[in-house]
């Protein structure tokens, strides 16, 4: 295994850039001509995981916000506090909210479905104002030639679906109607502009593949690594889906029900009752590469984890070895404590009634640890009581690397008869609302007071001085693929991946001029499980630490011994001092590519189950 860093300094009016000479005929590359390339930042990026607008699975002390109206990952700032605070007005009616900053000014906007059936993007007017409130943007009816309207109960999930750039909502109501809108964000005044965009069917599995009520049941993820997003979909009965995107089909790539395919079910996060939901969200918790499952009900009071494991290359969740937040008793479970040091640290047991509505989770303060949001319902318990917003912060990990979570109360909630709005929450969603390069939460009562709860991690303009670390995707993930038809997908297809495996890689990043500090580059083989436990100085180099002072470009090569299918990269970031730290504006990633030399046992190349 060998590694090439030279520096080479080019001088310019505007930038400094540090370039990495090697000599072409070296390993039979041509290294101006790579095979696949990703270019990162990326604007439609899940504001939970910032860090994946870079093309990347993990970060520890890293920040993404804008700068001079440039979108930068940086070392983050020192957090203070994490406030609860209340907002009032803007969310009446709203059943579903997701978080995306569509004018790119760094302060996260709202799309949000109302019960009556309209999209509406709500804009965030803080860069303006000071203060965090929503204005509308643009609304319109959700409906086409063959349906007029339909409702917008039930759950919703929004990614960029068909690869074209653009934001897209696939919605999922309680009348068993399907309804997929491209291009979300632009209006559409027309019934000509909606039959472009919007389609709308029945479809159903059965009569218990439902959400009646409404809740985050919905959630994101390319599941058979085809290049395609699909939905990961639990119904009111405690079944969880796979629900293919077919690109096949355009609009409707959602809508043939042979391509939702059952992962589990579990009783436990499930009812009978003719109303209520399973309510989930889709995280890697334990830093094993394998996404796994956060659920519950509204109709009780567990929060379960399902990790995920991977069995001949197939993705599996046993429900017996589900792990308990809080246990269907309110108690908390194996996962979570309460820390008596801190005073809002409690546990949801006391509470009249613990009814999931909504669970999201991120990394709230960029420590490397997952964190839980939970806000809950007052009406499926029979306590009309709800209101509550609870944070299982990620506290440590077991040996095994799961992680444990401390329980933080930030909203205690109310009953209904104190008339204490919002009581109850229907929809709630992630997103940096304040610009300062951290998550916060909103939580919105859109049936009731249409008020809302911001939680909002409060800063101090000083960077922490620790090193930051960001951890590359797999590098066969970051980068674009041409499909036979001439489509673009991010990744190298799993049908196709043993004819490419990284034999070597280039990894280039642009800084800006409004930060001091050094960059160093690492790279790792494979695939790092529990990327929080890495000491950098374990993984072989590719650039020795560079002092960043302006606007400049570093670049860093390496080639692998034996093609690998995982390799990552790994960026640690240091800010010069606690006031100035280097901001990272850009990164391109390179590979060249060989087939493999060996096939893997139990590897499944060209098929799968689903």
């Amino acid at each position: 295994m060998k590694s090439f860093s030279i520096n080479l300094k080019i001088l310019s009016t505007l930038t400094l850039t540090l370039c990495i000479f090697i000599s072409v005929q070296l390993h039979g590359i041509d290294w101006s001509k790579p095979m696949f390339v990703g270019n990162y930042p990326i604007s439609n990026y899940d504001q939970s995981k910032p860090e994946s607008a870079f093309g990347c699975v993990f970060a520890k002390e890293i920040s993404v916000r804008v700068v001079q109206n440039t979108l930068v990952a940086v070392n983050k700032f020192k957090i203070d506090t994490i406030n609860a605070e209340p907002g009032a007005g803007p969310f009446t009616d709203v059943s579903q909210t997701h978080a995306v900053d569509f004018n790119k000014d760094g302060y996260s906007d709202i799309i949000a479905v109302t019960y009556g059936g309209k999209l509406v993007v709500k804009r965030n007017t803080m860069s303006s104002t000071g203060t965090l409130d929503f204005i509308d943007h643009v609304s319109y009816v959700i409906g086409n030639s063959s349906y007029s309207w339909i409702p917008g109960n039930g759950t919703m999930v929004i990614d960029d679906f068909d690869n074209d750039g653009k934001t897209d909502l696939f919605l999922y109501n309680a009348h068993y109607q399907a309804a997929f809108i491209n291009n979300v964000t632009t209006n559409k005044p027309t019934t000509a502009d909606k039959d472009r965009d919007i389609a709308i069917r029945q479809i159903s599995k059965d009569n218990k593949f439902l959400t009646n009520w409404t809740v985050s049941a919905m959630a994101s993820f390319d599941f058979d690594k085809d290049g395609f997003k699909d939905i990961i979909y639990a119904d009111m009965s405690g079944r969880v889906w796979f629900w293919r995107n077919d690109p096949r089909r355009g609009k409707e790539r959602f809508f043939d029900t042979s391509q939702i395919f059952l992962l589990f079910s579990d009783p436990g996060i499930g009812t009978t009752a003719s109303n209520g939901g399973a309510v989930l969200d889709i995280a890697d918790l334990n830093g094993d590469g394998i996404p796994d499952i956060v659920a519950g009900n509204t109709d009780k009071r567990g929060i379960f984890i399902y990790y995920g494991e991977k069995v001949n290359d197939q993705i599996k969740y046993d429900p017996s070895k589900k792990v308990a937040i809080v246990k269907t008793d309110g108690d908390l479970g194996s996962a979570a404590m309460v820390d008596g040091s801190i005073p809002n640290s409690k546990n949801p047991k006391s509470l009249p009634s613990f009814a999931p509505t909504i669970i999201k989770v991120t990394d709230v303060d960029r420590d490397g640890y997952p964190d839980i949001f939970v806000g809950t319902d007052a009406w499926r318990q029979n306590a009309n009581f709800g209101g509550s917003i609870y944070l299982f912060r990620g506290k440590d990990r077991d040996s095994t690397g799961k992680p444990r979570f401390v329980s933080l109360e930030l909203v205690r909630g109310s009953y209904s008869s104190e008339n204490k709005p919002p009581f109850d929450f229907d929809a709630g969603t992630i997103g940096d609302l304040d610009n300062d390069g951290i998550p916060d939460f909103v939580a919105a009562d859109g049936n009731h007071s249409g008020n809302f709860y911001k939680i909002v991690t409060k800063t101090v303009k000083k960077y922490e001085i620790n090193p930051g670390i960001l951890v590359s995707d797999k590098l066969t993930n970051v980068v674009d693929y041409k499909l036979q038809d001439g489509t673009v997908v991010k990744g190298i297809p799993r049908s196709v991946l043993q004819n490419h495996f990284v034999q070597a890689m280039e990894v280039e990043l642009e800084f800006t001029n409004d930060g001091q500090g050094t960059v160093e580059l690492r790279y790792s083989k494979t695939y790092i499980n529990r990327p929080e436990l890495i000491d950098p100085n374990n993984f072989p180099r590719m650039l020795d630490p560079v002092q960043i002072t302006s606007a400049q470009t570093v670049k860093a090569r390496a080639v692998l011994e034996t093609p690998s299918p995982d390799p990552q990269i790994i960026i640690v970031l240091k800010p010069a001092n606690e006031n100035t730290a280097p901001h990272l504006k850009r990164i391109t990633y390179r590979i060249w590519t060989a087939p493999a030399r060996v096939e893997i046992k139990g590897f499944r190349w060209l098929k799968s189950e689903f």
